[in-house]
């Protein structure tokens, strides 16, 4: 048996879920919401995938000092990354 959780939202979340889902062309309001959970579990995987780079590259021996500028660059990287 397949059976699918029943998720309770406050006034205020049902809402803003059923706006938001009409705003970006959901078909539904549980569509909007497996849309974020998507959303979610990309964003926690190129999470650990940049926590993983960044860690390799200063443990690198020409890693050098981690500067502000240096973090702000990686960071914009890694967002590009994700963004393709």
């Amino acid at each position: 048996m397949n059976q699918k959780p029943t998720i309770t939202l406050s006034e205020d979340a049902q809402a803003l879920a059923v706006k938001r889902a009409r705003e970006e062309g959901f078909e539904s309001v549980e569509a909007y919401i497996d849309a974020l959970i998507e959303d979610d579990k990309q964003t926690s995987s190129m999470r650990a995938w940049m926590r993983t780079r960044l860690e390799e590259g200063l443990a690198s021996p020409s890693a050098g000092e981690l500067t502000q500028e240096k973090l702000e660059r990686l960071v914009g990287e890694g967002i590009a990354r994700a963004a393709r």
